[in-house]
């Protein structure tokens, strides 16, 4: 689902009344793929969201401030501000049935005078899927700077970089008889020339009849797949009709300008469909959906509320897994190395307990190597060993080569080997079940990072345990007791945004319990073994990675609804969150010891009682102090 170039023209015709006008005040930069501006309308200050992911693109207004996944401004940002900030929105506008939009900018005299067009920045946004991309030209048509730079080695007709000119993406045509020729413009379609167009489209011998909203795709400018399945349903009662020689051409053509005069009208009906099990959004549009007839739907005010609820933080969740990608494949690695030694470190256990049978080989061999002879491959024996009236037969292979008091010394050389092996891999094991403890952990605080701030305290531990190679995170504020830039120390602004992407969760349970909530391993060992009491409640879902929640109690007794309050937190910050219900554990804290061997926020506990929760994040109010 993406915004096509109907939706694009509603945006763009809204965006002239609620914007038209309005000063930018800021210019900040939320995503890698998106630009949002801040707009001051003389009563509000929306904010103006443009976005060239390469599956996300659009453009819509927001009324809440994007959150930003860095804090420092790239250069395409500054270049916005130097050119926007303080200037007004004077136009809107979009070429018919293409997909990008134009807003010039331009600055007004202190009488509020207009300055001429032709004086006017504009920022372009392209809605193109893959291609799409944002840029800045000034009134001459020559590029400033752009969100994304395109050489001449990957596109020569376009060269998207400064001091370029902008050249418009190239009409859109369509294959008719082996020949490119223009598209049909959907305002002034016919059933002539829409027949035509299916019958000498882009087609293989032999291929089956193409699905007629296929062929509105390839013949008529602009349509979208969602637009021409809508076009077939209001014409055939199915939307994947097949394109047959029977089809009501002019009927098809009549309901596809219908639908395209709503560039005249103006009437919008923004509305997102639902399906019907899930109630999950199936699709948007700025008309009525009829090809989903029966389907539940919500209405919009405004197209701008459409797009922005659709899109509401998918970006952001999007590049929030993007920045934490590389963490998530360095872990995976080292969790693999660690499952298979783990299964080689099985093998070699039981090779060890296999090595008494060479010791007592080995002393067979001594008693009773005199009747080997020269050159013998087997010694077959009753077992001396075999307390039993009726005792077993044993096979001792030989080598050929060396004579039986050899063999019984190869025995004895294996034996004492596997001795000492057998003695190091329990500790290995050991090690090798906490190191794959601390990776599920990891895996576990890189799952909840739900900020910048905590994927970069997640990335800063796994590079200290040393499983990520590149470079060491960047320090910020006083971490290393010295003072950062400007002089500030630990008191400075660096070291609060520090301490705030450090801090753990603090809730108020309903009984007015002090609620402590570690969603990383740092912040887990700082609440269990530095900010809880002996007597304070600790707990953690059973068997899985996950937060270590403390009941500050101050020796009162824990209601069952506080308890269960914390352990629905638990369970939520855990790696067993999309369970139905989840086992967790409490007890005391003075029962809890950090894991020998283990990283920060490992632990071991006795004496705990379990009970079975949703996972659920308590509406509670936040805490502080």
């Amino acid at each position: 689902m993406y915004v096509d170039a109907l939706t694009l023209y509603a945006i763009a015709d809204e965006l002239q009344t609620l914007i038209n006008g309005a000063r930018v005040e800021d210019v900040i930069q939320p995503t890698p793929h998106s630009i949002a501006i801040q707009c001051w309308t003389g009563s509000r200050s929306p904010w103006l969201s443009l976005s060239a992911h390469p599956q996300l693109a659009r453009l819509h207004l927001t009324s809440e401030k994007p959150r930003k996944l860095v804090t420092d401004p790239p250069p395409f940002v500054m270049l916005l501000r130097k050119h926007l900030e303080g200037c007004r929105v004077e136009a809107v506008q979009q070429p018919r049935w293409e997909r990008l939009v134009e807003i010039g900018f331009g600055r007004r005299s202190s009488a509020g005078q207009h300055e001429a067009p032709s004086s006017l920045v504009w920022l372009i946004i392209e809605v193109m899927g893959r291609l799409s991309n944002i840029l800045l030209r000034d009134a001459s048509g020559v590029i400033l700077g752009s969100l994304k730079q395109i050489g001449p080695e990957v596109n020569r007709y376009r060269v998207i970089a400064p001091h370029e000119p902008y050249k418009y993406p190239p009409p859109q045509q369509r294959l008719l008889n082996g020949q490119r020729v223009p598209r049909l413009d959907p305002g002034s379609l016919t059933g002539a020339a829409l027949r035509l167009g299916a019958e000498g489209g882009s087609k293989n011998p032999g291929d089956a009849a193409p699905r007629l909203w296929q062929v509105l795709t390839e013949q008529v400018m602009g349509f979208s797949p969602l637009l021409a399945r809508e076009v077939v349903y209001r014409t055939l009662g199915a939307s994947e009709a097949p394109a047959q020689a029977d089809i009501p051409w002019e009927r098809v053509a009549e309901q596809a300008r219908d639908l395209a005069a709503l560039m005249e009208s103006r009437q919008w009906q923004p509305v997102v469909v639902e399906r019907p099990d899930t109630h999950a959004p199936a699709a948007f549009a700025v008309y009525d959906l009829r090809q989903y007839s029966g389907w539940p739907r919500r209405s919009f005010a405004r197209v701008n509320d459409l797009l922005d609820n659709w899109y509401r933080g998918a970006e952001w969740r999007d590049a929030l897994q993007s920045a934490k990608a590389d963490v998530a494949r360095a872990l995976q690695t080292h969790r693999d190395r660690c499952l298979r030694k783990a299964e080689l470190l099985k093998h070699d256990l039981a090779e060890t307990q296999a090595g008494e049978r060479l010791r007592l080989e080995g002393e067979a061999l001594l008693a009773f190597g005199q009747q080997l002879a020269p050159g013998q491959t087997s010694l077959v024996i009753e077992n001396p060993f075999d307390p039993s009236d009726t005792p077993e037969m044993m096979t001792i292979a030989l080598d050929p080569r060396a004579s039986g008091v050899e063999n019984a010394n190869q025995r004895f050389a294996r034996y004492h080997k596997l001795r000492r092996a057998g003695q190091q891999i329990p500790e290995q094991i050991v090690r090798n079940r906490v190191e794959l403890a601390q990776l599920e952990q990891f895996g576990a605080d890189l799952l909840l990072a739900e900020t910048p701030a905590e994927v970069a305290q997640v990335r800063a531990e796994v590079a200290a345990a040393g499983y990520l190679r590149g470079k060491r995170e960047r320090q910020t504020g006083n971490q290393k007791g010295g003072k950062g830039k400007g002089g500030k120390g630990a008191k400075g602004q660096k070291g609060s945004r520090q301490d705030s992407a450090s801090a753990a969760l603090r809730r108020q349970s309903g009984d007015g319990f002090l609620l402590l909530v570690g969603k990383n391993s740092r912040q887990n060992e700082e609440v269990t073994f530095r900010e809880a009491g002996g007597n304070d409640l600790w707990l953690h879902a059973r068997g899985v990675p996950g937060a270590h929640v403390i009941i500050k109690s101050g020796g009162r007794e824990v209601p069952r609804r506080t308890l269960e309050e914390a352990a629905r937190l638990a369970a939520y910050y855990s790696q067993a969150r999309g369970n139905t219900t989840v086992p967790v554990d409490y007890t005391q804290q003075r029962y809890v010891r950090h894991m020998k061997g283990g990283g920060p926020g490992m632990v071991i506990y006795e004496r705990e009682r379990t009970l079975s929760v949703p996972p659920v994040e308590e509406k509670t109010p936040d805490a502080h102090g």
